[in-house]
């Protein structure tokens, strides 16, 4: 139990130190959420109207922005690229080594998302005169929930027979999808849109991060598969190479 505690350590450190130097993960999960809600907020800087009730609803939307990057450029990317390198191949064969890579890369994701949490609302509540530890408190558990839903359903994508250049287009698209229907939702009271949007795992978040909770049954249900979908990737990983069999 020791040594797997000091093994995981050590690879969920050196996980994290590599995404750290990847400058545009960096920049869409650190840099990004934060100035956005800077410059999309500049009304209510200017005229000195926010409050803590404001701030959070406001937050959940970029919280969960935040969540879903990490998850899907960060995590996801990662392992397909560990595969695709011959990373995997090389050293998770068994079903140990496989359950302490995953856990590693796991730990290494949630770390680093809690920490863009805690910079994004230091950043932002100071710009808006909010006390900060009263948002981290009300905040950091519904975005630690969301955190771990998505990573966990995540692991779906090391199912999946594709490169790592298909994985990128296909999650450039996903995301941008899910970012595009979440915003529109946001700004125009559309029937149709609404509804689509209770299968849009962004919108999902932010309803249940801004403390509305998460009661319809088609959010539920895509809630679920999400998690079965995680269930399926942590047992069937694939850890051989795509690219070497074409």
């Amino acid at each position: 139990m020791k040594n797997w505690i000091v093994n995981t350590y050590k690879l969920s450190r050196l996980f994290i130190i590599e995404q750290i130097r990847e400058p545009l993960a960096l920049f869409w999960s650190l840099i990004a959420p934060p100035l956005l809600f800077v410059f999309l907020n500049l009304d209510s800087l200017s005229t000195n109207t926010a409050s803590p009730e404001w701030y959070e609803a406001q937050a959940s939307w970029y919280l969960s922005y935040l969540a879903l990057s990490v998850t899907l450029f960060g995590f996801s990317m990662y392992l397909v690229g560990r595969r695709e390198s011959g990373f995997m191949k090389s050293f998770i064969q068994r079903k140990k080594a496989k359950m302490l890579f995953l856990s590693s890369q796991i730990n290494a994701s949630l770390v680093l998302s809690f920490s863009y949490f805690v910079i994004f609302i230091f950043l932002t509540t100071t710009a808006f005169g909010v006390n900060s530890i009263g948002a981290l408190t009300s905040l950091a558990f519904p975005f630690m929930i969301i955190m771990i839903t998505f990573i966990w359903s995540a692991q779906f994508i090391s199912v999946l027979p594709i490169t790592f250049t298909n994985a990128n287009s296909g999650i450039s698209i996903v995301f941008m999808t899910m970012l595009i229907f979440s915003i529109a939702g946001l700004k125009a009271n559309i029937p149709t849109l609404s509804y689509l949007n209770l299968f849009n795992p962004l919108s999902i978040a932010t309803k249940f991060m801004s403390g509305n909770g998460v009661h319809a049954v088609e959010s539920i249900g895509t809630i679920s598969l999400l998690i079965a979908l995680g269930g399926i990737g942590a047992v069937r990983m694939r850890t051989n190479p795509i690219w070497s069999r074409q």
